[in-house]
């Protein structure tokens, strides 16, 4: 049985579907020669390719590589040398350092590729790149001769039949398992054989040497022979691409769920599990996988249970949506979902309509998707009373459940929901003692963390790259006005003389909280951090960096922003709870919101300038830039937004962040006194962000000084 019984795609995206598990291994495991133009060489690249050889060696197989060798174009002198010979090369000055291969898995396959070579199953040729006036390409010019930057591979199987696979994708562990690549593949009996006949055409043209713009050599001897006596105890039956993704893609899995899962996501969920009947808060780091880990303990309790209500509430529309996909492209199904929320004008009845179509087994399965203030309003709790009983097996999930701790919020959190998921890079409430406390014994106090330092030290077990992305931090002092100062003093004294009196008197107390945050409001809001914005941003565009930026703002501050990013011909949109979460067919079936986050992924934007509402959880990874231009001293709001900028991506090596220090008021009395005391609270903020900071002493250094 060849190819032609599979169900092939016309299209892979590795970023949507899982491409070694959907199509390299089954292909890989019917096919009986391979042929293959793969980028650099390199021992990545030896790694991979022979990844999962098992089957295809078991089949006779044989393979052709097309490589290309990295030269330096610091030293023309190599280039000249390989030219003329190209078999005095060593493997390390090719990039393969076989013998330092840390995982053992990886080890095994490069053996598999030294053992190929020794049994004539495999034969790689290298490739060196020309331009039109036929001067040898060094690395930085490869890419731009168009050989290497869209990437072909031609699968035969036993029948003969052929395929093709053409794109972006690499032959790299990170290209097939982790990067967002696409390719598509061809057919030579069906309406894309004209596709089919070029890529194949293009390969025998490159191997055989008949394009000008391409010189080929043959592997040199050296790395030859260093691979085949590295494969001497190779046993192909020890080599399995199940047991390398095994240990390769996901280190742990939480034994109950098909979902894959990192070692620390197994551990928050075998922690759930084990205490408290399903009920834990789960404490982890933006862009750590909270979702996926709230959805494979989902997943467990739908196997587990004939009838299951799922829950899942968020602070906003945009988030719930988000949620929606993660389910989707986690496979994870229902037999009916329902939107609960102000976007919904049936939701009442749409709601009760699940939960009865439930109680009587007509959908065994469901999922409601709501928000945090609709979950705490009064007719949703009244539907959830009057269909749910003890008999019910119920499952909430409290996305950012910091909120749920606050005020008319709390209420969602009903005794009804038996399993209970939390969620939070920030769980404890500022000032507020006993919100926290509630959120510890509706979920248990024994809850699961994994910090932002704990995901800046741990590695990827993918791409071998920390899960969150290090980041540099910078400051920018600004000093008050002799106006801001004046107010600030004028505001200090009003709250000293309600300090005492505040205590027994809650309308006093309340007069105090109001007069804090108008106080605060002038550190954020300070007049001088726009002129030290406007430079900061001249800086950006002249260093060629002013792009996937997000600048937090205050209501306050967001036309002057605007303003000074039009004047410096930056390309930005702002994004606030008024822009819409409904979808619209003007935006593609997006909501408003949602096209804008799509429209800066695709870099139509360069900055978004944004109020609260990509503080917490809307998934922006492209971001690497951030300006906390109004930052307070809640550690919810800064840490939340230090997440949004330190989410890994492709290509994203490091993260900047660039806050505001006040540290100086003009001429009032007690000036210093009031320095001091803003200077403290400004502190506070600057250190905890400067902790996990590649250059944490350079902000110690201004602080001390």
């Amino acid at each position: 049985m060849g190819y032609k019984s599979m169900t092939l795609g016309s299209t892979y995206e590795s970023g949507v579907s899982d491409v070694v598990e959907e199509f390299y291994t089954p292909v890989l495991g019917k096919s009986v020669r391979y042929d293959r133009i793969a980028g650099f060489f390199s021992s990545s690249c030896l790694a991979v390719v022979a990844r999962g050889m098992s089957e295809f060696i078991t089949n006779g197989g044989k393979m052709r590589l097309i490589t290309s060798p990295r030269l330096n174009s610091d030293d023309a002198s190599i280039i000249q040398r390989f030219t003329k010979d190209p078999d005095s090369f060593t493997a390390e000055e090719l990039g393969l350092d076989v013998e330092h291969i840390s995982d053992e898995f990886v080890r095994d396959h490069v053996k598999a590729m030294g053992w190929m070579l020794q049994q004539g199953l495999l034969d790689i040729r290298l490739a060196l790149v020309c331009d039109s006036s036929g001067k040898v390409c060094v690395n930085e010019d490869v890419v731009e001769t168009g050989l290497f930057h869209q990437k072909v591979g031609i699968f035969t199987d036993q029948d003969g039949d052929q395929i093709s696979f053409s794109g972006s994708i690499n032959e790299s562990a990170s290209a097939w398992i982790s990067n967002d690549e696409e390719f598509k593949v061809f057919k030579a009996w069906d309406d894309t054989k004209t596709y089919f006949e070029s890529d194949r055409k293009r390969f025998e043209e490159i191997w055989n040497g008949q394009r000008d713009n391409v010189k080929i050599f043959n592997l040199p001897s050296a790395v030859k022979n260093k691979l085949i006596v590295y494969s001497k105890d190779f046993n192909s039956d020890s080599i399995s691409l199940k047991k390398y993704l095994a240990k390769k893609k996901y280190e742990f899995d939480f034994n109950d769920s098909s979902i894959p899962l990192f070692y620390f996501q197994a551990d928050a969920l075998n922690k759930w599990k084990s205490q408290c009947n399903c009920r834990q808060l789960f404490e982890m780091a933006t862009g750590c996988g909270k979702t996926r880990t709230a959805i494979a303990g989902v997943k467990y309790l739908l196997d587990a249970k004939d009838k299951l209500v799922v829950i899942v509430s968020t602070p906003q529309n945009t988030l719930t949506k988000q949620w929606i996909g993660e389910f989707d492209k986690l496979n994870v199904s229902f037999d009916e979902i329902v939107l609960v929320d102000g976007t919904n004008h049936n939701w009442r009845t749409d709601f009760a309509t699940l939960l009865r179509k439930n109680n009587l087994g007509i959908s065994n399965h469901v999922a409601i998707f709501t928000t945090h203030t609709t979950a705490s309003s009064g007719d949703f709790i009244t539907i959830i009373k009057n269909n749910i009983g003890n008999f019910v097996d119920t499952v909430f999930v409290g996305d950012e459940t910091h909120w749920l701790g606050a005020g008319k919020l709390q209420r969602a959190l009903l005794p009804e929901y038996q399993y209970r998921i939390g969620l939070s890079a920030t769980p404890s409430r500022w000032f507020d003692d006993e919100g926290t406390a509630l959120l510890s014994n509706y979920y248990g106090d024994n809850h699961f963390e994994f910090s932002i330092k704990d995901a800046l030290m741990s590695v990827n077990p993918i791409t071998s790259k920390h899960f969150l992305v290090k980041y540099y931090y910078y400051l920018s002092k600004v000093g008050l006005t002799r106006e801001e100062g004046v107010e600030y003093g004028k505001i200090t004294q009003k709250l000293k003389r309600l300090s005492l009196s505040k205590k027994d008197k809650p309308e006093e107390a309340e007069k105090y909280n109001r007069l804090l945050e108008k106080r605060a409001d002038i550190i954020k809001n300070a007049e001088n951090k726009y002129k030290v914005f406007d430079r900061l941003i001249k800086n950006l565009k002249k260093d060629g960096t002013l792009e996937d930026l997000i600048i937090f703002v205050s209501p306050q501050q967001i036309d002057n922003v605007l303003e000074i990013l039009k004047e410096n011909g930056v390309k930005s949109h702002k994004l606030t709870q008024k822009e819409g979460t409904k979808s619209e067919p003007r935006y593609g079936g997006l909501s408003e919101r949602q096209y804008i986050i799509s429209k800066f992924k695709e870099k139509e934007y360069q900055a978004l300038v944004a109020i609260k509402c990509l503080d917490e959880g809307i998934d922006i990874p492209t971001a690497c830039r951030g300006i906390m231009l109004a930052s307070s001293s809640n550690p919810r709001e800064y840490v939340q937004r230090i997440g949004r900028i330190i989410r890994q991506d492709v290509g994203k090596n490091f993260a900047y962040l660039y806050d505001f220090f006040v540290d100086s008021i003009c001429d009032i009395d007690g000036e210093k006194d009031f320095e001091k005391k803003i200077r403290e609270k400004e502190v506070v903020r600057i250190e905890e962000i400067a902790a996990n900071a590649i250059n944490s002493a350079e902000i110690t250094n201004i602080l001390l000084s």
